[in-house]
């Protein structure tokens, strides 16, 4: 009798433990839920970090730290860090590989410093692009031979015709052919190895001038296209680019992040357009490419001043695409413009329902010592500039229908039932296509799923996987959950008693 009271009382501590998880799990499922569909966080936007051999990234950070204490009680701190490049300043000449090693070093722990105090150590919320000083010159020198004169009309015809492979040097006045595409090829190697060191497990690039990440961040209802705008820049070239097949790879991610309502934003480097001395900008027609593939918001750097907005609209497709440019964060000296100062941006995102709200600040070191002293800039008079953009509408049939693809084309059983279970209360139909993949998946990867089952096979399937993985835990909750639910039989019971000669 005793032991058959101490037993009872076990379970009533379990069930009223299970209770509690119950309430817990609850609560922090609503609070994503709140997250996503009413929403209201900041994103940091810089560029062009140019720190000088004589600057301390130790006074920028605790300048930006400071700032962040110092913004409009309505402005919430970042959450999400954006970097549009030119991380590194570059280096020529002697020792250039040994500076431009130790220029990353620095810029690395600015960096960790950065997502450490903002995003509690998440790697995954900043998304990093390459810029023009951050391709290493003396690869690109070495990769190219002057063209003999005897050549000249040829080279002049291939190059006038865009042969990519062409160069023209007014310095020089001759044609330069690339003659060594490896040596060429590594012109990224410094920030490739960085990127692949800082980004150690979450994300990585081989090819740079492929680069096409699209960083989905589903809490926050937003994903990031990232781009190099630097295809094709060497020391003779300086006119931007997106390599199109990369952003043509790029489409699938882009096509499924839209499917699930994300708000799309572009990263990349250079501006759209500059004075007629200049050259050194992104061909805008990319754009219209980028539009046709849902990407609503660009933000860049590289013209060292933050350009308030920016529309560009496809007249024919009613598409458009809001620009956004952040200044030069830390650059001194000849880096800057005539008249402008160190700058970078905070946009301050809130989402409710099928709307999104994007609020500009800019913030400006009028100072130009050391440490910097971030200020309000106002921009066309105003402190601040609202946009408002729609979100896609969720397709749900589309969704399901690219799950039945995953499951029985690619074999994918795990990521469909994922994608299933997160549809589920919006498409009736993926329950039953949840119990058929369920059937297909180990035990151990049933029990990873850690979703809530709403049907008597889903029931019977992580209790199955539980009492073999002997998860416990999971066991538990499932027969708590089946009992809300008043799902029960005679193989549920059968489990049960299963379990009790493990336990």
């Amino acid at each position: 009798m005793l032991e058959y009271n101490i037993l009872m009382l076990e379970k009533l501590f379990i069930r009223h433990q299970l209770y509690i998880n119950l309430i817990n799990f609850t609560v922090k499922i609503a609070g994503i839920i709140k997250l996503v569909m009413n929403s209201h966080y900041s994103i940091l936007h810089i560029s062009d970090l140019h720190k000088g051999e004589n600057n301390d990234f130790d006074h920028l950070f605790a300048s930006l730290c400071n700032d962040a204490d110092s913004y409009d009680r309505n402005i919430p701190r970042p959450e999400i860090i954006v970097v549009c490049g030119d991380l590194a300043e570059g280096a020529n000449g002697d020792n250039a590989e040994e500076k431009i090693v130790r220029q990353y070093d620095e810029v690395e722990t600015f960096l960790n410093k950065l997502v450490q105090h903002f995003l509690n150590g998440d790697k995954s919320r900043i998304i990093i692009v390459p810029g023009n000083h951050d391709l290493y010159r003396g690869a690109t020198i070495n990769s190219m031979e002057a063209i003999p004169d005897a050549m000249r009309e040829n080279a002049k015809e291939r190059y006038l015709g865009g042969d990519p492979k062409y160069r023209w040097s007014w310095e020089d006045f001759c044609f330069y052919l690339i003659n060594n595409d490896n040596e060429y090829a590594s012109r990224f190697k410094f920030f490739v190895e960085f990127y692949n060191r800082f980004y150690d497990g979450i994300r990585s690039i081989d090819d740079c001038d492929m680069l096409n990440n699209v960083i989905d961040l589903p809490e926050y209802n937003i994903a990031f296209a990232s781009f190099n705008s630097c295809y094709r820049i060497d020391h003779l070239n300086q006119i931007g680019a997106i390599n199109t097949r990369a952003i043509v790879e790029a489409q699938p991610d882009l096509s499924k992040v839209f499917k699930y309502g994300r708000f799309i934003v572009g990263v990349w480097h250079h501006n759209i357009s500059g004075i007629p001395t200049q050259t050194n900008y992104l061909d805008p027609r990319v754009l219209h490419s980028l539009i046709d593939f849902h990407i609503q918001l660009g933000l860049y750097g590289h013209q060292h001043h933050a350009e308030a907005l920016y529309n560009y609209h496809d007249i024919f497709k009613q598409g458009r695409m809001t620009l956004i440019s952040s200044g030069c964060l830390y650059g001194r000296g000849n880096t800057m413009p005539e008249g402008t100062h160190c700058q970078y941006n905070i946009l301050e995102i809130e989402q409710n329902d099928n709307k999104i709200n994007v609020t500009l600040h800019v913030r400006e070191d009028e100072t130009a010592w050391d440490i910097p002293s971030w200020r309000k800039k106002q921009i066309d008079g105003r402190d601040s500039y609202l946009m408002e953009f729609n979100l896609p509408t969720i397709d749900y049939k589309r969704i399901l229908s690219d799950c039945l693809s995953l499951a029985k084309v690619d074999k994918d059983y795990e990521n469909a039932v994922k994608t299933l279970i997160s549809i589920r209360n919006f498409e009736p139909s993926a329950n039953k296509f949840i119990d058929e993949f369920l059937k297909e998946l180990s035990f151990d990867k049933i029990c990873s799923v850690e979703f809530t089952p709403q049907t008597l096979s889903q029931i019977v399937s992580v209790l199955s996987a539980s009492i073999e993985t002997r998860a416990w835990k999971t066991f538990d909750n499932t027969i708590n959950h089946a009992e809300k639910l008043g799902i029960h039989n005679s193989h549920i019971d059968m489990l049960i008693e299963e379990s009790y000669k493990f336990r």
